[in-house]
């Protein structure tokens, strides 16, 4: 299974948007379909243990969880998202056949080319071609060219302010052209103002999960809980990306906020 080409992110700046600008991602196969976390109203993530080589790891942590967090209890949408056990492993992949996690990890030592090379962080989602439900969704960091904080900083990527954006990603939001926008294409290190959702970003959600339509389950992710990167059954050669790709699910990776300026290299 390959890797789709990501989205492309650049530094410029935007014109003016209307005030609601929100945009439902989709497949790349035609018929194109709407993603959405499909027949949950939870969206597990789990927490690599290594967390950031900036940052101890119980503030990341909370960071993390705080990012995450804003997306839960909007009036009108059904969905949240929920924290699992911390993982002594995971990465950016999809078990067809076995158990699998929503990954959350930082990249230290590589930031691979295939990668966008501006990128703050990334998300790649696994979905099924034929209605556009999401299988998989994992986030990865840029902590080879950037260095992440907490508060604020000059200089620091706000792992909050990411991880909020990032998540909208893993809901199957794609960039919003609104101003101000949690779901803005762009960001800087030091910017806060993607903490906190806006009217556009809110009323995506609504729309893609209507209070209405709650299907009163919390769903694990596919397979089960995967913490250990645990192979799949029988070596059945199920992982993706890297495996052929089955008819039913191809990842899509989207990118996050471009850097209006990149720091040194380690």
């Amino acid at each position: 299974m390959t890797r789709l080409a990501c989205l492309a992110l650049t530094a410029a700046l935007l014109p003016a948007a209307p005030a609601r600008a929100w945009v439902q991602a989709t497949t790349r196969e035609e018929p194109h379909q709407p993603l959405h976390v499909a027949d949950s109203n939870c969206l597990p993530m789990t927490l690599h243990a290594a967390g950031s080589d900036d940052v101890a790891f119980e503030e990341v942590r909370a960071a993390v969880e705080a990012g995450f967090g804003v997306w839960n209890d909007v009036p009108g949408a059904y969905v949240a998202f929920t924290m699992t056990p911390v993982a002594s492993c995971c990465r950016a992949e999809f078990l067809q056949q076995g158990a699998n996690a929503n990954c959350v990890r930082w990249l230290e030592d590589d930031w691979p080319d295939e990668y966008p090379p501006n990128g703050i962080a990334l998300t790649t989602i696994t979905y099924a071609v034929e209605n556009g439900a999401i299988l998989d969704a994992d986030i990865e960091y840029n902590g080879v060219d950037f260095t992440f904080g907490t508060d604020c900083a000059s200089g620091r990527v706000d792992i909050w302010n990411t991880t909020a954006h990032e998540a909208g990603h893993a809901l199957g939001l794609d960039h919003s052209t609104a101003i101000g926008a949690t779901m803005r294409p762009r960001s800087y290190p030091g910017d806060c103002d993607l903490r906190d959702l806006t009217a556009d970003d809110t009323e995506g959600l609504t729309a893609i999960y209507p209070a209405a339509g709650d299907p009163g389950t919390c769903l694990e992710p596919r397979g089960g809980l995967n913490l250990d990167c645990s192979p799949p059954p029988d070596d059945c050669g199920c992982r993706a990306p890297g495996a052929r790709p089955a008819p039913w699910a191809l990842p899509l990776a989207l990118t996050a906020l471009a850097a209006l300026r990149l720091r040194r290299r380690r």
